[in-house]
């Protein structure tokens, strides 16, 4: 079995650092050392041209240490050296700006400088030249506190002193600018805004103000937090180091066992590669995780420094989905880390905390709220009943300010030619101030079901634009284009481990381990009498887990894991070989320090081992719906049938539509095709909209791949309703883009793409 790699799409570089900084990288330096976060020394060695890619082989390592081997990785890409690290002769990328302090003072802001004060001792060589000075350290200061608390806690709060100042800040900024622009001309209100931008990235006048305004306590907090962050990023450092020796060592083991002596590379690109690749991944999708691994092992961005900062999250029985009534405006949208209320009111929809809590025969949900929490009680069928009536804390919006971000060329502002688009963007931000208000949380349903593609589809391979609009779902999903089950309802989070076999629940998805043997396995959890019950329907044998008192899950037999490996890679081309091992299935314990999602009342036996053969997740029907046969055909008269092994996809919403649903900037008149096209132009590598793309995944309800005479039968378990064929192609004219409504009932369907019912996208 082969499937070829597409163009290499990388998804992100280390999204926190690169994101905030909207720079182009400076030109990257051949055999000069790079000092990284974590005290890593990183090396360019040379740069060539490979086939249409410029490829750069780099050595990395400690200080005064040996550097390992060299490993391969996109000029573009390695690029953004010159964004996250400093070299030895002090040219710094942002790396030095971005430090990540890991504690603050609750109270350093008390000798932060007054607004008053800024403005009393910030003078100019005139008045709009003071004013501009002045803005320039207002928009500094609100930076300033922000890195502080963001190094602090990545989703906590800001401290009451931080909330006061910020706002104290924007607020001057924000006047002054507004006031000076009604005074006069667009042309001066805009060589204003140039102005104090200026300033904003004058290191002469930064260090000259800071040193007079900058407290020593909170200049004391951001330093401890840089020297902080040092430590950790070394202990870090260490760590990764040795976890990636002991994991090269067992792939390099694995491979020579599989392969002989030949090997394949363990670099960690090419390990996270296979990896995706080996779990139903496309090859799009893969190949871009593969290489924001590799760059994010490169600059010792690891997982575990990234949990340092976000720590291990939740394990347990979570919920999913938005659960509404018809009747009422009022929405409850789940996730793994909070519930959205929506439709409360003035109020905006806002995030807040909640624990589910199983009893005998009863299960509880407990939603964070003032004055009052908001208890819910789930029903047989899975629904949720409200209190009914019910006060609600959140937040309004009292106004809007100007934000503005200015496009930088190695720390200097871009000049017009340099720009790609506009030098300067403005947005427009709400403020926001805390409110009351009542709603109505009664009888809720719980959402409908959607499935995620079947087991046997494959990736397309695609090229040019049509695969920027075909393969966008892919390579922006967690399992890089690999069905995820997509459930709603109860579900589970967290990592768990015992013995051999390690159970991931992540994304709605669930992977097993089993020695160098994984695959992505459906499953379900049941809300049973006593406690909740996880069934994993793994084809290498099904089992059951029950979900214990401390958090863990128990269960009894064994499962064999049949998975597949790599065998060889030539060129764009993979070969994959089946693998199987067998472990036992006993108790698992979550990740140390994972916070319980759930808790449980009664202590549960493990349950029986499960002696049936398991029954695929997308065979079976949805809750409320239906297994339905959509068989889809196209018509082509002569030559080759461009849809012959494309990919295709059902939604449940056309493709404009459900892009205007989850926010996205999408004209009035823009057609479904037209909609698809500026998605993929502005969310695809070198961009990312990872918000848009988790908001897409409840809209996809079947996936494929055309045969070679461009046919396909996709069993859907949906309810009946009018469903979109998603699907493109390249013509002789240029791409097509398929959206067709297609009415689904009970039993078999059909439809026909031809290229008068495809939109042409020029």
């Amino acid at each position: 079995m082969k499937a070829h790699l597409a163009p290499a799409m990388l998804l992100g570089i280390v999204s926190t650092a690169v994101v905030a900084n909207a720079q182009q990288p400076p030109p990257l330096r051949l055999n000069v050392q790079y000092t990284c976060p974590g005290n890593m020394i990183v090396v360019v060695k040379h740069c060539e041209k490979r086939g249409e890619t410029e490829v750069c082989s780099l050595v990395k390592g400690a200080p005064n240490g040996p550097m390992g081997d060299e490993i391969s990785m996109p000029k573009a890409q390695a690029a953004a050296l010159g964004l996250m690290c400093t070299t030895q002769d002090g040219a710094a990328g942002t790396a030095s700006s971005t430090a990540k302090a890991q504690t603050a003072s609750s109270d350093y802001t008390n000798d932060l400088p007054s607004v008053e004060r800024v403005k009393a001792e910030i003078k100019g060589s005139d008045p709009t030249d003071a004013l501009a000075r002045q803005v320039a350290v207002f928009t500094y200061l609100v930076s300033y506190v922000d890195r502080i608390k963001y190094n602090r806690t990545v989703r906590g709060d800001f401290t009451p002193g931080e909330q006061k100042m910020m706002g104290a800040y924007r607020l001057a900024a924000y006047q002054m600018s507004q006031n000076y622009a009604k005074t006069h001309t667009p042309a001066e209100a805009a060589a204003f805004e140039r102005l104090h931008g200026q300033y904003e990235m004058n290191g002469a006048f930064y260090q000259d103000w800071s040193k007079r305004l900058i407290g020593p306590q909170s200049a004391a907090a951001y330093k401890g937090a840089e020297t902080s962050l040092a430590a950790s990023g070394q202990k870090h450092y260490e760590q990764e180091m040795a976890d990636y020796k002991r994991d090269s060592a067992a792939q390099q083991a694995a491979d020579k066992q599989i392969f002989g002596t030949q090997g394949l590379s363990n670099d960690p690109t090419a390990v996270a590669t296979r990896r995706c690749l080996e779990l139903g991944g496309s090859s799009a999708g893969c190949v871009g995780k593969g290489f924001m691994s590799g760059f994010k092992d490169l600059i010792g961005f690891t997982p575990e420094a990234e949990e340092e900062l976000t720590g291990p999250g939740k394990a347990g029985v979570v919920l999913s989905g938005l659960y509404k009534n018809p009747a009422t405006v009022t929405t409850l949208g789940f996730g793994e880390s909070g519930v959205t209320i929506g439709g409360c009111g003035k109020l905006v929809d806002d995030s807040h905390g909640y624990a589910i809590d199983k009893r005998p025969n009863s299960v509880r949900v407990t939603v964070d709220n003032e004055p009052n929490p908001i208890v819910l009680t789930m029903r047989p069928d899975g629904g949720l009943t409200g209190p009914g009536l019910i006060d609600v804390k959140g937040r309004i919006i009292v106004g809007y300010h100007i934000e503005t971000s200015t496009l930088m060329i190695n720390g200097v502002r871009a000049t017009p030619d340099q720009c790609n688009g506009p030098c300067q963007t403005s947005t427009r931000v709400p403020d926001y101030a805390p409110a009351m208000g009542r709603c109505s949380i009664g009888s809720l349903a719980m959402p409908p079901n959607p499935k995620a593609a079947p087991a046997n589809a494959q990736p397309a391979k695609e090229s040019g634009i049509t695969s920027l609009v075909t393969g966008f779902a892919e390579m922006l999903s967690p399992g890089g284009g690999a069905p995820t089950g997509g459930g709603v309802g109860l579900r589970m989070m967290g990592k768990y481990g015992g013995g051999i076999l390690l159970l991931d629940f992540s994304s709605n998805s669930l992977v097993l381990d089993c020695g160098q043997a994984h695959v992505r396995a459906p499953y379900t959890v049941e809300n049973a009498p006593n406690t909740f019950l996880i069934h994993v329907q793994n084809s290498g044998g099904p089992f059951t887990l029950a979900l214990q008192r401390d958090n863990s899950l128990r269960g009894a037999g064994s499962t064999s894991v049949n998975g597949r490996l790599v065998t060889g890679m030539n060129g764009d081309d993979v070969a994959f070989g089946p693998h199987s091992e067998t472990c036992e299935v006993g108790t698992f314990r979550p990740k140390t320090g994972a916070t319980p999602a759930t808790s449980v009342a009664t202590a549960t036996p493990a349950p029986a081992p499960v002696v049936t053969a398991a029954t695929p997740v997308s065979s079976s029907p949805a809750a409320g719906g239906e297994g339905m046969k959509l068989a889809i055909s196209s018509s082509f008269p002569g030559g080759a049938n461009p849809l012959a092994g494309k990919g295709v996809t059902l939604m449940s919403e056309r493709f404009d539509t459900l892009l205007r649903k989850i926010g996205a900037p999408i004209a009035a008149k823009d057609t479904p095709g037209r909609a698809a096209a500026e998605y993929s132009a502005n969310c695809l590598s070198p961009k990312s909209c990872p918000g848009y793309a988790a908001a897409m995944h409840p809209y996809y309800v079947g996936k494929g791949t055309f045969d070679s005479m461009g046919k396909i039968i996709l069993t859907v378990p949906v309810p009946a309703g009018t469903y979109f064929v998603f699907c493109s192609a390249v013509g002789p004219d240029g791409p097509l883009i398929w959206d067709v409504p297609t009415k689904l009932n009970a039993g078999d369907n059909s439809v026909t793409l031809t290229a008068g019912n495809a939109e042409l996208i020029h």
